[in-house]
């Protein structure tokens, strides 16, 4: 088979059977498990679930597969060309079953749904790696239920299946807080919760997401309280302002400094004109800079990859670059909140396949790529 109908095959599949990882059927009166994930032939997939204050969802599922090779870049090339051209060849059979899915979920809830505004999408990026990615989404209206300002969502999807390759992100709203999270989060980034499908597994009545809204916690009467307490302040201060001084009535004291009597109008003319210039020379300087470095920071910003399209291993090699291809083991666990148990199981991957290597200073496991030198500045670290 050519590589450009391989790889047609593998991604009609995907929308047709794997790609709804959402299909679920009832098994003893509750949501089943979902139909043939593995079926897709992607190196991973990432689902995101965006809650909104209504209850819909927005669904983004991403099928990522490496480019190793020519072969496949050009592969990915021509599917990239086809799906511009005809979209509704992917997304007509992606959408009807989504839409079998939905009704499904709706007859298990007993609540009324809807699925629409489907949509298909590729793109490559570089993230340690090439990838191909091809991205579907769509709406799924009453997705999760409210009551007053609480979201709880999971039940349209019970028993959710994840292979080994999956990873489920719910996110919902700023002004949301969490209430219950079952089962226990392997992430838990602002505002989401991150399930990998190599340590999860969904059973029934789970997932479950609960989130509330949180006030501000001020009433009217205190915002009234507030307003009332600014003005005082300031009429206390004009009056404190335009209080007599003590010294009002002490006859005026002869100046004494003949240095001070000397200068002229001139002198003093020609100082805050040299003050003058000089300050809006430096408030000049000051704010091209601000300017030069905020483009610097955006443009910085925008070159940064999604990081919820990062695989643990990806996540932990862009650290390593981040410190200069050197860090310790523990750095990791913090900035990326993992635990010792899940980080060292990553590391050991990494080692294996020969993409890191390791050494020990003291207590301390050191990461470092396999080219990096483990002499030299290993050595002071190790007699400090």
């Amino acid at each position: 088979m050519e590589p450009r109908t391989g790889l047609c095959v593998v991604l009609l599949v995907a929308a047709v059977v794997g790609a709804t990882t959402v299909a679920a059927t009832p098994v003893s009166g509750q949501t089943g498990v979902i139909a043939q994930q593995s079926a897709v032939d992607a190196d991973d997939v990432r689902i995101t679930v965006t809650l909104a204050e209504d209850g819909t969802a927005e669904w983004r599922l991403a099928f990522r597969s490496v480019l190793a090779n020519d072969d496949e870049q050009a592969a990915f090339d021509s599917l990239q060309a086809d799906i511009a051209d005809d979209p509704a060849a992917y997304t007509d059979p992606f959408a009807e079953r989504i839409r079998r899915t939905v009704a499904t979920a709706e007859n298990t809830t007993d609540r009324e749904m809807a699925a629409d505004s489907f949509s298909v999408d590729t793109e490559t990026q570089s993230l340690g790696r090439e990838y191909g990615i091809v991205t579907y989404r769509f709406t799924w209206e009453n997705f999760a239920t409210t009551s007053g300002d609480t979201l709880r969502a999971g039940d349209a999807i019970d028993g959710f299946f994840l292979d080994d390759q999956t990873r489920l992100r719910m996110q919902w709203p700023d002004g949301y807080t969490v209430d219950t999270v079952s089962p226990a989060a392997d992430e838990t980034p602002d505002n989401a919760v991150v399930w990998d499908g190599e340590s999860t597994d969904f059973v029934t009545g789970e997932p479950r997401v609960v989130v509330a809204a949180s006030g501000s916690g001020l009433t009217p009467a205190m915002l009234i309280g507030i307003i009332i307490v600014i003005l005082l302040a300031g009429v206390g201060g004009w009056f404190y302002q335009r209080r007599p001084s003590d010294t009002d009535d002490d006859p005026p004291t002869a100046a004494v400094d003949t240095d001070v009597g000397t200068e002229t109008d001139a002198d003093i003319e020609t100082d805050v004109d040299t003050e003058t210039d000089a300050n809006i020379h430096t408030d000049a300087s000051s704010t091209e800079s601000d300017t030069d470095t905020a483009a610097s920071t955006a443009a910085a910003a925008d070159d940064e990859p999604d990081p919820e399209l990062l695989s643990n291993e990806e996540q932990v090699l862009r650290l390593l670059d981040d410190h200069g291809g050197r860090m310790k083991q523990k750095q990791v666990v913090e900035e990326l909140d993992w635990t010792d148990a899940k980080t060292s199981k990553v590391v050991s991957g990494l080692r294996e396949d020969g993409t890191i290597d390791s050494f020990r200073i003291g207590r301390e496991n050191v990461l470092t790529y396999p080219d990096e030198s483990l002499t030299g500045d290993d050595d002071d670290e190790a007699d400090e």
